[in-house]
């Protein structure tokens, strides 16, 4: 159940390099056990968004709280997919799964809770096999095991299917979904893919061309499970491509 705490809060958040400004003024909350997607044009600094909060980098002005305190990485309540395969090509599936736990020293069975996590990704009977061994979308499979073993507070997912076919993709939509539905992970991912979003979202945040900012908000109110080819479906995926042919110049 979604709950009114929130979770992940940025008010006037800024971030520049240098003279590239590529995050303005963003301020959104996120709460708890909400799946948020983020989507934009490409190069407008969604990426830069989620390393800012996750502590990776600092914003130039603004503040980001994470349950009413500003990001700490040292402190382990982030899980973060990354948008490249992020498998450690000498270690197997269990092993992979396992070094979250390993590099934060957490105390529980680590056996255990390997074997939970490779259960809730559909990844039973193929903990010995290596990343060459799987296909690509068992290799993301991991990386979500990996970055949920660790049991963290918020999930931040950058792309993380980016890269897959168009029918793998969609068999990781519908994990990614009932993952969502049985451990309510307070989660903000990033995309480009607008049907990816409206199909796994409770709400869509647009944002503008760089420096980013936020243009448009939609809560998604669609019957579970999700019907990509509905009348209702469709009505939301028009919305946000509407918001975003504004910011692209060009037909989507």
């Amino acid at each position: 159940m979604i709950s009114n705490n929130v979770k992940v809060s940025l008010k006037n958040v800024s971030k520049s390099f240098g003279g590239l400004q590529v995050i303005d003024n963003v301020s959104f909350d996120v709460f708890e056990g909400k799946f948020v997607c983020i989507v934009g044009p490409s190069g407008c600094g969604k990426t830069t968004l989620l390393r800012v909060i996750a502590g990776l980098e600092t914003p130039t002005s603004g503040s980001i709280l994470l349950d009413g305190s500003p990001p700490k990485p040292e402190n382990y309540n982030i899980g973060f997919v990354f948008q490249e395969d992020s498998s450690l090509p000498w270690r197997n599936v269990y092993d992979n799964i396992k070094f979250g736990l390993e590099i934060k020293k957490r105390s529980e069975d680590i056996d255990n809770k390997v074997k939970e996590m490779t259960k809730l990704v559909g990844l039973s009977g193929f903990e010995k096999y290596y990343p060459y061994q799987i296909s690509g979308g068992m290799r993301k499979r991991v990386a979500i095991a990996r970055a949920l073993a660790v049991n963290p507070s918020i999930l931040l997912m950058d792309e993380p299917f980016g890269d897959l076919d168009a029918q793998t993709r969609w068999v990781m939509h519908r994990e990614l979904k009932s993952i969502h539905e049985k451990l309510r992970k307070t989660t903000i991912f990033v995309t480009h893919n607008v049907e990816e979003a409206v199909y796994l979202a409770d709400e869509v945040i647009i944002f503008t061309k760089r420096p980013a900012t936020v243009k448009a908000t939609l809560t998604v109110e669609l019957p579970e499970p999700r019907n990509k080819l509905s009348k209702e479906f469709a009505r939301y995926r028009e919305l946000i491509i509407g918001f975003l042919k504004d910011e692209v110049g060009t037909e989507l």
